[in-house]
This record gives structure tokens, C-alpha cells and sequence, in this order.
């Protein structure tokens, strides 16, 4: 037997800094990472403040020249492995408690802090240090108490992990305070972007509206989120929350019971359109949130992922447990933690986490069992000829959008000639009228107008955008390229969202240009299978200062087009008809009033009730709805892809989706009509009859008085 153990002997065992920066760095180099963390730090912040409202500012922007050449003074004296250089950065300030140099030595100077309170994510805890470490730097700044403080975090040289240092603490002035944008304290916490460009403004709003982790943040009433974009003012991040069902706008409020006493209530709530599915999680708008104090975690639903009676379906699911289990197993021996290190949602192998999962599983399906009856409650079989004729109408319909979302050609490319200073009647008399010195000296010369400006197309574009993609399918993608802004031999830069690829052939540079005058670079754009039916996914490809997005939709169904099918349902509805992107199908509501007089008026005629929907006046209305209703769906397309977002603006967005309908209606709709009817309509075979019925007491014809 061992008598004992000499504790000298014991020895320590030794850990690169390289360790713990690639394990840090896993959980940092997405916005979708950094943002959460921000921007719940800075909640905690404020609500350790004790004020009843908080101010948290968000903010992209150019990093300051000036100090950006003393951080890489200093970092090189210091010979430390931070990153000396970035192109942008990432801002967040609030108007919290503050901090200063021992609050900053306690809760940053130490690996594995937990926070101070409960029911928040944590002030100034581990995940701010994983942001920095990923991306090679950190600084933060605040007021605390009167005395004003600013610290620089860079990876450590040797075997530790990270160091930093206190650039200033002294007593805090006026303009201290008014450089944070603060009344008494606060904290600004920067982080360098390593990337070369931030995304589209649209998309930035997008995401920081949409992230799961956000969520409790932008509900609540006492907070306010603005963010700031390079050459824009600062705007107020609001939820974007599904709008709910009116006639059934929650399903189901129970208490679902976990085991072992612990327990967690459920909200599902209807929304009252389909929602449409993202391409990360993060993002996800529909699905039920499961939550546990101040904190948000994940947005599941169970096991019903792909089920079509999923998609009207959100809500929320309070789990106070979660945050008190995962307290307790960090102070645990061996602990197994409910979410996960990297805080992309909950650790689905913990016996409670799949307890819960159980239980929202049983708790949805009736309610998405019922869902999917209901949807395919009350359809009705249109007959032969009329299903006939529909596919003959929606490849018109699908040729109509395809002139709308597709470019025409090369030429719809180029600048067009200079506009004239004269109308087309007076061009056509000017140029058979006497010369000048024939004229009355009475006649006064017309001025000529300066031209106006044409619009000048962009110099890096995809010749067709959006394309709708199967998983696992692919297609190809041309990009074309103005040869004069954009000189060949420039390489080219693509970003593209995670389940697509678009893989060019050759080398990426601009090629020489064309017999057209345009460069074009042709390659396969390819959906992965495990993509998500419904979801949006984006390939960005820059060039000098040009860039141009292929946006691609993940579709489910094998017909070709975007509209596949007219569905009919005999339901009353405050909508006449409902288009889904996704499946390609337009529900017309025939149980409304008009289609009930219409019906009433064919019956009357002589037909059967299955040979209804052949009387022209109802055929004719079914048409139009649909239509419409299609019409309205592809001009907010066009628009948010000609904008590049949807504009703030809420009457002049609505003003240019209804020109942009109308617009797509006067092109396409005649030919549609003749598409969706019989040839005899446009022949003058359609003919008006006088009824016999005593009882009618309608509006007599305007002939006939």
C-alpha cells in the first residue's frame, strides 16, 4: 500500500494559448454569436443599474484612424499576437451601471465567471471574452461612479490564454460622457470585424430584428435597441412578430409536465399567414421559443420541423428550471450543461432537455394533426375541363413572372441612347418641315432641353435572380460584368450563406468581354440536400467596389415555375386568396359573397352543381382573384429586390408595390385572360339572354332604357 504522496512532487501540466483561442474561437466569428452577446451584456448592464428604461446602441462602422495606428504601435512594443489591422468594427454602448478598473479586473480578468445575478445572461461574462479572443482584439470603455475607464484585450503571448491592460483610469469629464453618449455611466465595448464587407444594410437590419437571443430584449417595453449603419441615421430595431390569427390566434395554453417536479408552460399561437422558414436557426421567426428568465435559447419545434401544419405555428415556452439546472451544473464535479458553449440553443443530449423536447412534441402534434385536416377540409375537385384549362393558364401566369424577375437578355443591360428634347410628334414634323431660313422670322427657335440622366445599370449583376432550387439540385448562374467600370482581370470575391455553393469555371477574375460589350462568367449555383424547403439562401460575389447578389429559394415541390396550382376552398375568408411561395399554390376562397351570388346565378342557368365553376362570370372572378393575388406577391418581390431591402417608408413602399402590380398586371393580363379562358369568349361566341322569371326584379340593361 502507498503510505502517502509527497505533494512536491505533484507536478502542473501546461496548455498553449493557441488551445484556447481555436476553442474560443468557435463561438465568435459569426455576427450571429457576437451580436447575442453584446447586445444581452448590455441589457444585463442596464437592469443591474436599477433604471426603469435603458438605452443600448448598436452601431457598424469605419474604425479610427487614428487610434487604429496606436493599437498596432503598442501591440507590436507589446509583441503579442493580436490582430494589427481591420477594415470595420462592431459598437455597442448602453447607458447601464458602468464599469471601471476593478469591476473589469473581477469580471474579465478570470475564466469562468459566472454572473452576478439571476434571470439575465450575464454582465460582462465568459462569452465577451470568447468575441474578442476570436477575432484577435477587444476594447471596452466606460464610466463608472466618476471615473472613466478604457482597456485593450489582445490573445497573451505565451501559454495563457488572453491579457489585457488598462489604457486609462482617471476621473470622468463632461466629454467623456458625451463621447459614450451617456447621462451618469455607461460602457461602449467594441469588436473588430475581420471580414473585408459587412452585408447589405437590408440584411443587417434583418438579422439583428430576427435573432432568437434578442428577442426578450426587443419585447421589452422598458428597452430600446437602435442600430447605426455607415451612411444611414440611426433606427429603432422593433420585433417583427408573426401577425396573429384573428379568429384563432392561440391554440393551446397548458403546463407541461417534465418529471422529477419540475414543469414548463406552453403558448401556441396561429399566425395569420404562412411563416416563412430562414436559412439558420438563429433567425427563425416560426417555432415556439423556448425560454428560462431573461433569456432566450432556441426557437424548435420537436420533431414537426418539415410538417406543412408547422407553418402558421409560433409561441413560447417559459422554463424556469433551465437557468437554475445550469447554475447548478457549473458548480458541479462532472457537469452537464443545458445549453450549449457556444449558446446556439440547448444541449439536446441532457435528460431534461429531452424530456422537454418529448413534451412539446406531444403537445403539437393534434394541434398540427388538426392543422393539416383543416387545410385539406373543404377543397373542392375542380372539373376536367377546368383543371385543363388551369394548366394552360398558370404556364402563361409563370411565363408572365418570368419576364418580371428575369433580366432580358444582355441588352436590357445596356444604357439606352439619349433621351430626345422633343416629343415623337414634333420630331416627326421637324424632320419634314422647311429649313430654318424658310421659316417666319415670328417663329421663335425652341430651346433644347438638357437630357435627362439615364439610369445607369450596375456594373456586376446576375443575369437571373432569385432561382428556385430543389435540395440537391442544381442549375446554372451567369454573372455579368460592365468590361469599362470593371476592368478584366480583376479577382472576383464570393460569400455565399451556408447549404449553397456557386462554383465558376476558371479562374475568378473578370474574363475579356463579349461580342455584346459584356463580361460574363458562367458557373453552377448548387442547393445542398440537407437545405431547408422555403428557405432564402444568398450567394454575394464583390468586385473593386461593386457587388451582386443571386438570391435562391429552396423549394419543396417538383412542378416547374413558381405557381403551380389553384387550389379552391368553399370557406368565407376576409381575404379572397392566399398565394404560398413555397408550394407554389393560390387558394381562392370561394365561400364568399360574391362567389355564393355567382354560384347561385349559375345554378339558376342550368348547371349542376359540380359544372359551376365552368359560368364564365365565376370563371372569370376566380381568375382575377388569383391573379391579384399573384400579382401582389411578385410586385413585392421585384421591389425588395430592386431596393436591395424593404423601404422604412411604409406609403411609398405601398405605393411602389401597388404601381409595381399593376404595372406586372398591364403587361401580362390580357394575354393570362386568354390563357384561363376558352378561345370562344375572345371570339364573340359569349352571348347576353333575357330571363323569363317573373320574380327577377334586378337593374334593367342601360339598352333598354
Amino acid at each position: 500500500m502507498i503510505a502517502g504522496l509527497d505533494p512536491s512532487g505533484v507536478r502542473t501540466g501546461r496548455v498553449h494559448g493557441r488551445y484556447f483561442r481555436e476553442n474560443f474561437a468557435q463561438g465568435g466569428l459569426e455576427l450571429v454569436q457576437m451580436i447575442p452577446e453584446l447586445v444581452t451584456n448590455a441589457d444585463a448592464a442596464i437592469a443591474a443599474s436599477g433604471r426603469e428604461h435603458g438605452r443600448i446602441r448598436l452601431s457598424f462602422g469605419l474604425p479610427d484612424p487614428a487610434f487604429l495606428a496606436t493599437w498596432r504601435e503598442q501591440t507590436r512594443r507589446l509583441r503579442v499576437p493580436a490582430l494589427r489591422s481591420w477594415e470595420y468594427e462592431l459598437r455597442c454602448s448602453d447607458d447601464g451601471v458602468g464599469i471601471d478598473a476593478a469591476v473589469i479586473d473581477q469580471r474579465l480578468g478570470a475564466l469562468g465567471v459566472t454572473p452576478d445575478h439571476t434571470s439575465q445572461r450575464g454582465l460582462f461574462g465568459r462569452g465577451l471574452r470568447d468575441v474578442w479572443l476570436a477575432q484577435g482584439a477587444g476594447r471596452i470603455e466606460g464610466v463608472r461612479a466618476g471615473r472613466a475607464v478604457e482597456s485593450w484585450f489582445f490573445p497573451a503571448r505565451g501559454d495563457d490564454p488572453f491579457a489585457f491592460v488598462h489604457v486609462r483610469d482617471e476621473p470622468a469629464d463632461a466629454a467623456d460622457l458625451r463621447d459614450l453618449g451617456i447621462e451618469r455611466s455607461g460602457t461602449r465595448v467594441t469588436v473588430p470585424l475581420i471580414a473585408k464587407r459587412l452585408p447589405t444594410p437590408g440584411r443587417l437590419r434583418a438579422l439583428v430584428a430576427q435573432l432568437v437571443q434578442l428577442r426578450p430584449v426587443l419585447e421589452d417595453p422598458a428597452r430600446e435597441l437602435w442600430l447605426e449603419l455607415p451612411g444611414e441615421p440611426p433606427q429603432l430595431v422593433t420585433n417583427p412578430a408573426p401577425e396573429p390569427d384573428p379568429q384563432r390566434p392561440v391554440l393551446l395554453d397548458d403546463e407541461l409536465d417534465l418529471g422529477e417536479g419540475l414543469s414548463a408552460r406552453i403558448v401556441v399561437r396561429r399566425a395569420a399567414a404562412p411563416i416563412a422558414l430562414t436559412s439558420q436557426r438563429s433567425t427563425r421567426r416560426g417555432g415556439l421559443l423556448i425560454r428560462s428568465g431573461r433569456a432566450a435559447h432556441e426557437v424548435t419545434l420537436a420533431g414537426h420541423e418539415a410538417r406543412p401544419g408547422a407553418r402558421h405555428l409560433f409561441g413560447d415556452v417559459w422554463c424556469a428550471a433551465i437557468e437554475d439546472l445550469q447554475r447548478s451544473a457549473l458548480d458541479a464535479p462532472r457537469p452537464q450543461v443545458l445549453v450549449k458553449v457556444d449558446r446556439s440553443g440547448l444541449n439536446e443530449h441532457h435528460p431534461v432537455v429531452a424530456r422537454l423536447y418529448d413534451a412539446i412534441e406531444q403537445a403539437l402534434r393534434p394541434i398540427i394533426d388538426g392543422e393539416e385536416r383543416r387545410a385539406g377540409a373543404h377543397v373542392v375537385a375542380a372539373t376536367r375541363a377546368v383543371a385543363t384549362r388551369d394548366q394552360v393558364g398558370l404556364r402563361a401566369l409563370n411565363d408572365a413572372l418570368k419576364s418580371a424577375f428575369d433580366t432580358p437578355g444582355s441588352r436590357g443591360l445596356l444604357r439606352g441612347d439619349q433621351a430626345s428634347d422633343r416629343a415623337a410628334a414634333e420630331s416627326d414634323e421637324a424632320a419634314t418641315a422647311p429649313p430654318a431660313d424658310d421659316k417666319p422670322a415670328s417663329v421663335e427657335a425652341i430651346e433644347p432641353q438638357p437630357p435627362q440622366d439615364a439610369v445607369v445599370p450596375s456594373a456586376l449583376r446576375f443575369k437571373q435572380s432569385p432561382l428556385r432550387l430543389h435540395p440537391g439540385e442544381q442549375r446554372g448562374a451567369s454573372l455579368l460584368i460592365d468590361p469599362q467600370r470593371i476592368p478584366p482581370g480583376t479577382p472576383l470575391e464570393i460569400t455565399r450563406d451556408r447549404g449553397l455553393a456557386w462554383k465558376p469555371a476558371g479562374e475568378l477574375v473578370v474574363p475579356g468581354p463579349q461580342r455584346a460589350g459584356w463580361s460574363r462568367l458562367s458557373g453552377v449555383v448548387r442547393a445542398r440536400v440537407s437545405c431547408e424547403p422555403g428557405s432564402r439562401l444568398a450567394v454575394t460575389v464583390t468586385a473593386a467596389d461593386h457587388e451582386a447578389t443571386l438570391e435562391v429559394v429552396i423549394v419543396r415541390h417538383r412542378a416547374s415555375g413558381w405557381v403551380r396550382e389553384i387550389a379552391r376552398k368553399d370557406e368565407d375568408a376576409e381575404v379572397e386568396a392566399e398565394f404560398d411561395p413555397e408550394t407554389g399554390v393560390v387558394t381562392v376562397y370561394e365561400g364568399r359573397r360574391e362567389f355564393r351570388a355567382l354560384e347561385r346565378a349559375a345554378r339558376r342557368a342550368g348547371l349542376s352543381k359540380r359544372r359551376v365553376r365552368e359560368y364564365l362570370p365565376y370563371r372569370m372572378l376566380e381568375v382575377e382573384v388569383a391573379a391579384n393575388t399573384v400579382y401582389a406577391w411578385a410586385a413585392r418581390e421585384v421591389i425588395a429586390r430592386r431596393a436591395g431591402e424593404l423601404s422604412t417608408d411604409g406609403p411609398a413602399y405601398a405605393e411602389a408595390v401597388r404601381f409595381e402590380a399593376q404595372a406586372l398586371r398591364y403587361r401580362a393580363h390580357d394575354k393570362l385572360m386568354q390563357a384561363f379562358l376558352e378561345p370562344e369568349v375572345f371570339d364573340g361566341g359569349v352571348q347576353i339572354r333575357a330571363t323569363d322569371d317573373p320574380t327577377h326584379s334586378g337593374q334593367r340593361s342601360l339598352l333598354e332604357q
